[in-house]
């Protein structure tokens, strides 16, 4: 085959290293991504030798990775690789969302693309990267045929968060609408739709895939994070533990090894984050990482004496080979090697060494070492042979910390008397970036935690508190805990620096062959088309089934391989999540080479894998353990590596020992190995298997509760639905449903929107967090007025609700409400979608997710109405709102004082959905021209006052009445002498004109501005059927609606309250009702209106009527469906809740005249942040 490169007869590596830490706000910056193509970058230049060479890497960081300049990344140099030659993409930075064109919601159910975001992707004109659009430049570079790796360090999508946490890889979602004409393939002809096509906008885009490798960071519902990585430096978790690899194994693994390898390691570092690896073309797997490019390292490093400024003796390996620099100049805590004479045979390399060296500086590709030990002296002007025999052991490191700073105290003073400063295995650390894990103090107890989320490791201690009573014994109970995380990692850790045994050519493979307790109950394994070979996955997933009415665990078998010329001893240690190790099989396995195959090959006896009833019992349905592989050509032992689950380190051996015991006698004493007598050739191989035991189904009943989780969660007696119920997590639904768990409009945003989940997430168990349902009968028997109840053993805040949600595979369902009721969760499902794939039953299930919602407005604790100040300010690109006095201790005398030294004055009165905080923003938001300068139009007035009020049981009138008396209250009653500008939204609009036009209002205020205020009444029988659909459209997207968080929150409690509530108030919005007979007749209050109305009329494409029908008719009863019907397909302009001519709808003779302004593009809920919503609003106040 001809090649395509530059240079005849060289291999060409290009590789395109793009990195981005310091984003433009509001997208939060990151601090790891930088480093990690800086690491990969030095990696390359270090490594690729040979007949390859790596072409000058195209390096983008920071500002330098625009989206054009990625793009041209790939086309003009990427491009250039010819088929012998690879091309690598690497990517560290945020990854995104946003919002898919039309043509694509047939490949994205969430009609959300996946993303790079680039530097400046969210500026104006500019997007993020699709995946679509990665796929077209993977094609182009692929078509010469090149080895493509695409290596992603960033989350794909997650499980869905507005507030990241920091060191988080994912960016808040780019709502803006983006058409297919803005993608780099639009004008591709090979891409161009025919006209047919795109009036019909009915098919989507068949995009190919060039033929590629992608690794990436983590699973589609989790984080990429970053951690401090070696020299307090931040790296990203996946780019560390990648580089990691590649240095400690000669860069001969596979691209599956290497995965596989990541995964163990990140799982000793990171919770809930596992790398992923996939091809277009499977076989690739196998193949080593850049197809051989990097040349295999030697098994040992080479010693000189550097007469360079007398520089001493040194290694000519560094950082890029896997040597850890010291804690400091003179610490034990290093390298050591064993030197030899450069002729030495295999024979006299496991003999007595020359000397030994310790690593006291280290580099980029040296090190510096300090000669000791000698059997004889060491000549200037010779090299010799260096082997590791002993690297450093990094103590875990605990920051301290409590809510109570006496308790700290306290517990810090007995576990200095514990001795905890004296421990090999631990450090304590005042700094908390510092910290590996935190001890958090309280009730008596000791609790190791996560560091980033206190989510505890293991039980505390003592597992039962005892509030204000620390003593010395736990003290010394949790050191120890301590201890044994700290050598469970410290043996996940353990890796060889060098080794002629190539890793691609000892196997270990972890073969299902059934389920079963014992003999008798055991099924065999039988295999179908759609399985995956368990050894082509990055780590093993296996699940119980349930079989002749039990639960039985996998049953597995492990098969060891050697293909090499030597024989080979293999131990395999197995970590249990609990923090025990111990030494699978019980014995060394003996790989010959003589006699053929049946010498080469050892298979461990079958095994059950099972979950630990103590775990089981505690809800915990998902269990990781680790086989460490650990193959040397010598025998060894490693009886010093076993531990029980949080249980002290084995006493210490006395033992002649190999370098390889050697290594693990460290980890068991903490000594640094000392020298020995045997020097041996060993590596390393892991196995991530995470074990699941789905909780075991109940059956719902006629006459009694099914109980969950020993009654944490009581499904109610239902009469007619038949049906099996349990608990589930995400992980197990996503298999089925990929990441539909909740819609974007639903993701967290921390105090406003959350998940709820029945239990908490503990190790690598995410969590109960939905309920599934099998075998359902008929759901149609679920409904307002037959509902299926759950009661749930946990309590809310008197402002919070809970929100059921769920995919039906074609739409996003809200299904009923929870409540607070006593010191439980009443949760009541009104409704039940059809049930989706299900890898647990033929029929499918239906899969409910929860999300627990805070409006404030509704607190049941607020003294309504309130009448206040807003200090709004505007900080980091966020809108902030200081209430003062504060909305829970109501001050008018306080509020008076500042009228008083104000004249011209603002007041905000909020609608029928949410509160005045979701709309005084706009104050500082919108914009208005003084001076010929924008300026915030809060700079026209002295003062913002604010209006909140109750309505599900307070009347419009009354709340009108009450205005006033606030009012009089602060200095605003009649002919006040100052300006008062009023500014309502929706309901508050009616509260405002009846002030006006029946209690004398005329005489306090002098212009009222109405935002979507239905003049004429709703068309909705019942206003919380207009919420309802507000929310059913909003999940689903249809119209195009993008809402705030709070907005979101707001309109799911009034939902909830309303059905809980009577709604005196809402009757009122009837166009009949007496209320707006009244309002239609009143005088003239000769002031000024302004009438802001939304005209968002649902567009209806031809495609799309169907689709918004069938989504009404799952959603409304046919009664109200008819008014949706009419709403949405009737043609008359709207703001999605109110007609136009209802907001339009107050009396033109007046004087002055009602002063009505142009639609404006924007819907109910979106007049206060939307720009034509802020535009109309300036123009209004400040025309």
């Amino acid at each position: 085959m001809v090649s395509n490169s530059p240079e005849i007869g060289i291999r060409n590596l290009y590789a395109l290293l793009v990195g981005i830490d310091n984003y433009p706000q509001p997208i939060k910056s990151l601090k790891g991504c930088v480093n990690d193509i800086t690491a990969i970058e030095t990696y390359l230049k270090n490594q690729i030798a040979g007949e390859w060479k790596l072409r000058k890497p195209r390096i983008l960081t920071n500002e330098q990775a625009t989206r054009q300049a990625i793009i041209d990344g790939f086309q003009n140099y990427l491009c250039q690789a010819g088929s012998d030659d690879i091309a690598l993409f690497y990517y560290s930075g945020h990854g995104g969302q946003e919002k898919a064109p039309e043509e694509f919601w047939h490949l994205e159910p969430d009609r959300l693309d996946e993303t790079l975001v680039c530097y400046d992707s969210r500026t104006p004109g500019n997007h993020d990267l699709a995946d679509k659009e990665l796929k077209y430049l993977l094609f182009q570079v692929a078509k010469k045929n090149p080895r493509v790796i695409v290596i992603l360090d960033s989350c794909h999508s997650g499980s869905g968060t507005r507030n990241i946490d920091e060191g988080v890889r994912l960016a808040p979602e780019d709502t803006r609408d983006r058409p297919l004409s803005s993608f780099i393939f639009a004008e591709d002809k090979t891409f161009k739709l025919t006209s047919e096509q795109v009036n019909k906008k009915s098919a989507g885009l068949d995009l190919p895939q060039g033929r590629h490798i992608l690794l990436a960071a983590c699973r589609d519902y989790q984080y990429a994070k970053e951690q401090k990585g070696d020299n307090s430096e931040t790296r990203g978790v996946f780019s560390y533990f990648f580089l990691k690899t590649l240095q400690q194994s000669n860069g001969r693994l596979s691209y599956q090894d290497i995965v596989r390898n990541i995964e163990a390691l990140v799982n000793g570092k990171v919770k809930d984050q596992a790398p992923q690896l996939e091809a277009t073309h499977p076989e690739d797997l196998q193949e080593s990482f850049l197809g051989g490019a990097i040349p295999e390292r030697p098994f040992s490093f080479i010693l000189r004496y550097s007469s360079i400024d007398d520089d001493g003796w040194e290694i000519n390996a560094g950082v890029i080979h896997g040597i850890p620099k010291p804690s400091s100049s003179d610490s034990d805590e290093t390298t050591y090697l064993a030197i030899f004479p450069l002729d030495s045979t295999s024979e006299q390399l496991k003999q007595f060494p020359l000397a030994e060296a310790k690593v006291t500086e280290v580099f980029t590709g040296k090190s510096r070492v300090e000669i000791s030990n000698y059997t004889e002296e060491l000549d200037k002007n010779q090299s010799y042979w260096a082997f590791v025999t002993s690297l450093p052991m990094n103590r875990l490191k605990v920051y301290i910390k409590g809510n109570l700073e006496t308790d700290v105290e306290l517990a810090k003073n007995l576990l200095e008397k514990a001795n905890i400063q004296k421990s090999l295995y631990v450090a304590t650390v005042e700094n908390f970036e510092e910290a590996d894990y935190n001890l958090l103090i309280g009730d008596g107890q000791y609790w190791i935690t996560q560091k980033d989320n206190d989510l505890p490791v293991v039980a505390p201690i003592p597992e039962q508190p005892n509030p204000s009573i620390y003593t010395e014994y736990d003290a010394r109970k949790t050191i120890k805990a301590l201890e044994a995380i700290a050598r469970w990692k410290d043996i996940l850790n353990l890796k060889s620096q060098g080794s002629k045994i190539d890793p691609n050519k000892v196997e270990m493979e972890i073969i299902l062959v059934g389920h079963g307790n014992n003999e008798d109950d055991f099924k065999a394994y039988e295999p179908n088309s759609s399985d995956k070979p368990l050894t082509k996955d990055s780590g093993l997933y296996l699940e119980y089934i349930y079989d002749q009415g039990k639960w039985k665990p996998p049953v597995i078998e492990v098969k060891l391989t050697n293909k090499t010329d030597e024989d080979l001893y293999c131990n395999i240690l197995f970590l249990s999540e609990d923090y025990s190790v111990t030494r699978y099989g019980g014995k060394t396995y003996v790989l010959q080479v003589k006699d053929g195959e049946i010498n080469r090959t050892r298979k461990t006896d079958w095994d059950s894998l099972i979950i630990p009833p103590e775990f089981l019992k505690n809800g915990i349905t998902e269990y990781k353990d680790i086989f460490k592989l650990i193959i040397s050509t010598t025998d060894f032992n490693v009886d010093s590596l076993e531990q029980k689950g949080l249980q002290p380190p084995p006493p210490t051996r006395n033992v002649p020992r190999g370098s390889l015991e050697r290594l693990m006698q460290q980890i068991d004493t903490r000594n640094s190995g000392g020298f020995g007598k045997k020097y041996d050739d060993w590596i390393t191989k892991e196995v991530a298997v995470t074990i699941v035991k789905p909780r075991t189904a109940e059956q719902i009943k006629p006459d009694k509760a099914a109980k969950l989780l020993n009654g944490l969660v009581e499904v109610q007696p239902h009469p007619s639905l038949q049906a099996q119920v349990t608990l589930t997590t995400v992980s197990q639904t996503t298999r089925d449903i990929g990441n539909l768990i909740v819609p974007p409009i639903l993701w967290d945003e921390p105090g406003v929107i959350e998940s709820f989940q029945f239990t908490n997430s503990r190790g690598t168990d995410p969590g109960l967090s939905a309920v599934e349902l099998f075998a359902v009968n008929n759901v149609n028997l679920v409904t307002k007025d037959s509902p299926l109840t759950l009661l749930v053993n946990q309590t809310l805040e008197a402002d919070e609700y809970i929100l059921p949600v769920s995919y039906d595979g074609e739409f996003f369902l809200p299904l009923g409400r929870g409540v607070k009721q006593g010191e439980q969760i009443k949760i009541t499902l009104e409704r039940l979608p059809q049930a989706t794939t299900s890898s647990r039953s033929l029929g499918g299930s239906i899969k409910i997710f929860f999300k627990k919602v805070r409006s404030q407005q509704l607190g049941h604790s607020y003294d309504y109405p309130i009448l206040t100040t807003a200090e709004v300010r505007e900080e980091d690109n966020q809108i902030k709102v200081i209430y003062q006095p504060e909305l829970s201790q109501p001050n008018l005398a306080a509020v008076k004082k500042r009228v008083d030294s104000a004249q011209k004055i603002v007041l905000y009165i909020h609608g029928i959905i949410g509160d005045t905080a979701s709309i005084v923003g706009s104050v500082q938001q919108a914009k208005v021209e003084v001076n010929e300068q924008l300026r915030p139009l809060q700079e026209l007035y002295d003062l913002v006052l604010t209006f909140d009020y109750e309505n599900l049981h307070t009347t419009i009138e009354e709340n009108a009445r009450s205005l006033k008396q606030r009012l009089e209250a602060v200095g605003l009653g009649a002919n006040h002498g100052k300006e008062l500008h009023i500014v309502a939204h929706s309901m508050g609009g009616l509260v405002s004109r009846w002030f006006i036009e029946q209690e004398g209002g005329n005489q306090v205020v002098q212009h009222l501005v109405m935002l979507g205020t239905p003049n004429a009444g709703s068309p909705w029988p019942a206003v919380q059927d207009m919420i309802f659909a507000l929310l059913g459209w909003g999940l689903n997207q249809m119209p195009e609606i993008v809402w705030p968080a709070k907005v979101v929150a707001d309109l799911v409690a009034k939902s909830i309250e309303f059905v809980e509530a009577n709604d005196h108030a809402l009757d009122q919005m009837q166009p009949d009702s007496e209320f707006f007979g009244a309002i239609a007749n009143n005088r003239d209050p000769q002031i000024p209106y302004t009438i802001i109305a939304g005209d968002r009329s649902i567009p209806i494409l031809k495609q799309q009527s169907n689709r918004l029908r069938l989504l009404n008719e799952k959603l409304f009863a046919p009664v109200i469906n008819k008014v949706v019907d009419g709403l949405v397909f009737g043609g008359e302009p709207n703001d999605i809740a109110v007609h136009l001519a209802s907001i339009k709808s107050v009396s033109s003779d007046r004087s002055p005249q009602p002063k009505v302004l142009s639609n404006v593009a924007c819907d109910h809920l979106t007049y206060f942040t939307t720009e034509a919503g802020l535009k109309a609003l300036a123009v209004a106040l400040h025309p």
